[in-house]
């Protein structure tokens, strides 16, 4: 049988998830397996169909389209796809595909999100349903399933039944991963917080309250990586300094040598934060100003992670940091970026998937 064409469709733009597949892509050609990327977006679809885009990808192979088979890659993320995350077009365009191809396609959707929700003043409370009734459209066509939280693949699996596979594995970190994470030797007491505006602005509003805190743990300085603009959340007694955006490199090299990380994240959703991921990779302790939830995806607060608000957890001196470090990197390295993108590439292959997470 011959090898499938490797294809993932990714919305437009920039952000976590291209973050994601471009890591994936990397990976997969570090190994000698060649992947296609296709963007798709309603516009681009009216004049090519993710049906010619895929052939098209068999005639730039010098396939046959009668022999070419594909695995075509779906990275979910309604709100990527249409601005108000009611992507119905999409649902056409892969029905579409499988319909003309077949048993000749295999389609393992990741879904980086699944709808929103909120309160009855806002759209997504509105939105929620619909966005959820494409969601489960979309699990049914797919041959196989990827997410990234527990709670995301019980929705799922109460969507689609025990027919089709579904692999949880919480997000790699998209900036990079050292060869060999250090979490004993001297850090610099800072705390960095960086991700979009909306992401560090999030963090940075929720740390004012937690400044004894802060200075309990022996932080001196914030420093905040991102672009655009600093967040304006002044922390009394605190030096802060904004950096604007850098590339992977420096910033893991910052993660490295800095003690504690910033995050706001319900606990039940750290499994789907590169920001987390990122921070687990390199060594540094978080610190989440979210409230104080229900453990979930195998990370336990006090332990991999310090929430702010439960002041009894945080970390008691430098080794207790170390030791947090250290139970985030062991479990950040249960699902890194090589063993995923293997494990993905072998779902792609409809091979027996090599290594834990599968439901």
């Amino acid at each position: 049988m011959k090898t499938p064409l490797l294809i993932q469709i990714v919305p437009p733009g920039q952000g976590g998830v291209r973050d994601h597949l471009e890591c994936l892509k990397s990976q997969w050609a570090s190994t000698g397996i060649e992947s296609h990327v296709i963007e798709l977006s309603q516009a681009s679809a009216r004049s090519q169909s993710l049906l010619d885009c895929v052939l098209s990808v068999a005639d730039r192979g010098a396939r046959p389209d009668s022999q070419a088979t594909f695995s075509l890659v779906v990275h979910f993320s309604g709100y990527g796809y249409e601005r108000r995350g009611l992507c119905f077009w999409l649902l056409r365009e892969v029905e579409q595909a499988k319909a003309r191809l077949g048993d000749r396609l295999r389609v393992v959707t990741m879904f980086h999100e699944l709808f929103a929700s909120g309160p009855p003043w806002g759209s997504a409370f509105w939105l929620s349903r619909l966005q959820a009734r494409i969601a489960r459209e979309l699990a049914g066509m797919s041959d196989e399933i990827w997410t990234n939280t527990e709670q995301h693949g019980r929705w799922l699996r109460e969507q689609v039944g025990s027919s089709t596979p579904i692999t949880v594995q919480p997000v790699f970190s998209n900036v990079g991963e050292p060869e060999s994470a250090r979490v004993g030797h001297p850090r610099e007491p800072s705390l960095v917080v960086f991700g979009s505006a909306s992401t560090r602005r999030r963090a940075m509003a929720g740390l004012p309250r937690h400044a004894d805190a802060l200075r309990r743990l022996g932080v001196t300085e914030i420093i905040e990586v991102g672009s655009g603009g600093a967040t304006t959340s002044p922390v009394v007694g605190f030096s802060q300094r904004f950096v604007g955006r850098l590339d992977p490199a420096d910033l893991g090299a910052m993660l490295e040598r800095t003690a504690y990380g910033l995050i706001e994240y319900p606990p039940r959703y750290l499994g789907k934060s590169g920001v987390f991921a990122a921070y687990c990779a390199h060594g540094c302790a978080v610190l989440n100003v979210a409230d104080a939830a229900e453990d979930s995806d195998g990370l336990q607060a006090g332990v991999h992670f310090a929430s702010l608000s439960a002041k009894a957890a945080l970390p008691a001196d430098d080794q207790a940091r170390e030791a947090m470090a250290a139970a985030a990197l062991k479990w950040y390295e249960a699902h890194g970026l090589e063993r995923q993108a293997a494990a993905l590439a072998a779902s792609c292959a409809a091979q027996p998937l090599p290594m834990s997470g599968r439901e």
